[in-house]
């Protein structure tokens, strides 16, 4: 036994200097030396400017109308956060949180839902509950024209 010891030794010291011969491959990868710097856009936003609790220069989220004119609006949505429960709307159509009712302009299928105030401009794309796309007979899948009214 303690004949063979140096035997398996040897052994793996072949093995080693094989390796280097075939390119090297059980050796460590060189670490890349980054080349260049990112130099950001001029109108970007740095980290420095962005606002601090302690600063007291948070800008409040931008506000749709307070309520839904009786008519009704028109807005594109698609699903929202599937692992929020509930039937709701979450759109910048309106500025505070509301009872409302949608109609999916696919079937005529009307909902009562909680209208939820996001940020964007009206004219962006709103949100729906899980549980209200599959009220309305929604595809998950697909964008889709919601008419948003009032609830009564």
């Amino acid at each position: 036994m303690i004949l063979t010891l140096p035997l398996l030794m040897f052994g793996c010291d072949n093995v080693r200097n094989t390796a280097s011969d075939l390119g090297g491959f059980l050796k460590p990868a060189p670490k890349a030396e980054p080349t260049q710097t990112a130099v950001p856009a001029p109108d970007a936003v740095t980290e420095e400017a962005l606002p601090t609790e302690q600063s007291g220069d948070v800008t409040p989220l931008p506000s749709g109308p307070s309520s839904l004119p009786a008519s009704g609006v028109t807005t594109i949505a698609g699903l929202g956060d599937p692992s929020i429960p509930g039937l709701w709307m979450e759109t910048p159509l309106v500025g505070n949180e509301q009872a409302g009712r949608v109609v999916f302009a696919g079937t005529g299928a009307e909902l009562r839902v909680a209208l939820k105030p996001i940020a964007g401009a009206e004219t962006a794309g709103s949100r729906l509950s899980l549980d209200a796309m599959r009220q309305l007979g929604i595809p998950l899948t697909e964008l889709v024209e919601i008419r948003a009214f009032p609830a009564f």
